[in-house]
């Protein structure tokens, strides 16, 4: 088996962390997504010249990313105060405009974290890192007396700035 496989990263073995809001060993997610980069491209249709043996040259100029970076978290309503989706929801509330009727304080509410990814072993194999952000997004499950699972609450996080650190 070649080294780098090893070790997988199993999917199932993560840690959403939010400053100041999400933040010890109880909280529990079932499900986090890792943005997609959509880096901006100027000049990728267009040749600048061709050299010897005819071959085209292009230009592509980066010219940063597409817009702000989304994370989707998905955790299991409950109804206690100190539970992982009452905590997320409190956070959601604070930053909701009060023409929403939450409490409009989005721009003192931005906060920093991490998703960690361990391997079969527990071990911490990558760290992605995240600023600037902010719960936009609120879902919860439909309620349906047929339904053999529990409810799930989606929170979409949106932030400014995400990088993989390890």
């Amino acid at each position: 088996m070649p080294a780098d496989l090893a070790k997988p990263i199993a999917p199932s073995s993560f840690y959403l962390e939010v400053a100041d809001v999400v933040k010890d060993e109880q909280s529990i997610f079932k499900s986090v997504s890792i943005p997609q980069y959509s880096p901006k491209v100027q000049g990728g249709q267009q040749a600048i010249g061709t050299t010897k043996g005819g071959k085209t040259i292009w230009q592509v100029n980066a010219a940063g990313f597409e817009g702000l970076f989304k994370i989707d978290c998905v955790c299991i309503a409950s109804g206690e105060g100190s539970s992982t989706s009452k905590l997320m929801y409190g956070w959601f509330k604070k930053c909701l405009p009060t023409s929403n009727g939450g409490e409009g304080k989005w721009a003192s509410s931005k906060k920093s974290g991490s998703i960690t990814a361990y391997d079969t072993d527990g071990k911490e194999v990558a760290k992605w890192e995240f600023a600037e952000a902010w719960p936009s997004k609120y879902k919860c499950a439909d309620l349906d007396v047929t339904a053999d699972s529990y409810i799930e609450e989606t929170f979409t996080i949106t932030c400014e700035k995400f990088n993989r650190t390890v």
